[in-house]
């Protein structure tokens, strides 16, 4: 006979969130749910750390719920942040749950457990691993105010196919493995990615749309990477993700970028990801009238090609991603009013990595094991290096991170990283050149000497750094040897 089966973890907030409440006992998520719907049996998810908000739940349902089946499932999850880990233990719990019981009807509780949890929850069951309803609560509004929260089903009606190695590779990287025990404690126990729980939690829930999204964030916060994570967890991911950079186009380009030229068989944009997304790196540089054609086409499931009276049919997310305010461009005339007003339906800030206290630590750590792959002899930071990372401002955040660790592991001689070994001056880029150094413009002046001047200064900056190896300069500039020495010689 099948029963009705709650599955939930138990969080600190179980039994009771407090003894002392003006109107009796709070109780926790586990009573909260069962007081809302009738389960024949719950089993209880826990982690060693709980054994005590277990064992006062076990019995606060004996008490409350006498007629209930009670099941205990200790999971051995040593970091309730890392997805890959979590899963690891969840899966296999579940599938001899499901084994011994195969004909329940199960419910999941996601008012229990960190977000990351909750993740892997949404992706077991909408992956139609292990059917079952998705609780959470949902906040009322009345005449704009907060009304009380609500116990929902949440409502998938476009399933994923199936967890796919790359979902795991895009919401966490590999676990860090430090011998030094200095490196380990509490900041071990956090994210190993480059996005805030907040920011996932968000790329979960729109990855479910398809309506057009916006990722607004400053220069290097991985915006195109937070846009390949919802087009992989959403309904398209078996269908194209193309993604094209709008600020390397001259504006009377885009028409035939997008739409395509007259007798041209392989398209446009929008043909090419058909079926997929279509990702506008940097969206505020597409010309409005084009823009307007874009979004038109994707409501519409059509277009018309250059010269052409037959509609094409067309299937296509837009996501654009932008490091500008465009709520000030829309004021200043420059981004068409109407497609802001559609974008802020759906939008994702990524913060800035000086607004993320301690992830810098942490993801300079994910960054260097990364780099240990490729050493003869793997590398590690002194607790010096990591206070001189994470007291730095990152103006070009995440991208520049990177770089500095890179330079790091060619600077240190020994295996440990210290201070000396990592200069922040190389994170300067010509973005912030321009920033700090605007020159005075008079009669005589010239742009074209005053930007060799600029790359001049910029190169011999980073070949002191690489000790003159051009070869290495050049691949951190992210330009040719032959340009490097090409420059040198003008420069003389």
């Amino acid at each position: 006979m099948a029963r009705a089966t709650l599955l939930t973890f138990v969080s600190y907030r179980d039994p009771y969130q407090t003894d002392n409440h003006e109107d009796g006992k709070l109780k926790g998520p586990v009573l909260t749910v069962l007081d809302e719907r009738k389960f024949d049996r719950v089993v209880l998810f826990s982690r060693p750390h709980r054994r005590d908000q277990v064992e006062r739940t076990r019995l606060a349902l004996r008490e409350s719920h006498p007629r209930l089946a009670v099941e205990i499932h200790e999971l051995a999850i040593a970091d309730s942040t890392y997805h890959p880990g979590i899963l690891a233990v969840l899966r296999p719990a579940l599938a001899k749950i499901r084994r011994a019981q195969p004909d329940d009807e199960y419910s999941i509780s996601l008012l229990s457990g960190t977000p990351e949890i909750h993740a892997c929850w949404v992706l077991i069951a909408v992956a139609g691993e292990f059917p079952a309803r998705l609780l959470n609560y949902r906040r009322t509004v009345h005449n704009g105010l907060a009304g009380p929260r609500l116990l929902r089903e949440l409502d998938w009606s476009h399933p994923l196919a199936a967890i796919k190695p790359e979902t795991l590779a895009l919401l966490s990287t590999r676990r860090d493995r430090w011998d030094d025990i200095e490196q380990q404690g509490p900041a071990g126990n956090m994210p190993r990615h480059y996005f805030i729980r907040r920011s996932l939690e968000q790329a979960v829930q729109l990855s479910r749309h398809t309506t057009p999204l916006l990722i607004q964030g400053e220069p290097g916060t991985q915006k195109h990477l937070m846009a390949a994570l919802v087009h992989q967890l959403g309904a398209r991911h078996t269908g194209p993700l193309v993604i094209f950079n709008c600020a390397t186009l001259p504006n009377d380009l885009f028409e035939a970028a997008f739409f395509g030229e007259a007798g041209d068989e392989a398209g446009g944009k929008l043909r090419q990801a058909d079926g997929g997304t279509l990702t506008l790196i940097k969206i505020q540089h597409v010309p409005p009238p084009v823009l307007a054609r874009l979004f038109k086409a994707s409501d519409d499931g059509y277009y018309y090609g250059a010269g052409s009276r037959v509609p094409v049919k067309t299937s296509v997310r837009l996501i654009g991603t932008t490091d500008r305010n465009l709520e000030e461009e829309v004021r200043l005339g420059q981004f068409p009013a109407d497609i802001w007003r559609r974008l802020q339906a759906s939008m994702v800030r990524l913060p800035p990595l000086r607004e993320r206290p301690g992830d810098a630590a942490r993801l300079a750590r994910e960054e260097l094991e990364r780099l240990n792959r490729t050493l003869p002899r793997p590398k590690r930071f002194s607790p010096g290096a990591l206070a001189k990372l994470e007291s730095h401002a990152w103006p070009s955040n995440v991208s520049e991170l990177r770089r500095v660790i890179e330079q790091a592991v060619v600077n240190a001689e020994q295996t440990v990283i210290q201070p000396g070994d990592i200069d922040l001056d190389l994170s300067v880029n010509l973005t912030n050149t321009f920033a700090s150094a605007v020159p005075r413009i008079r009669e005589g002046f010239s742009m074209e000497e005053y930007l060799r001047t600029i790359k001049h200064s910029l190169v011999q900056s980073v070949l002191r750094k690489t000790r003159g190896n051009q070869s290495e300069a050049a691949r951190l500039l992210g330009v040719s040897p032959q340009a490097v020495s090409k420059l040198l010689k003008n420069s003389r």
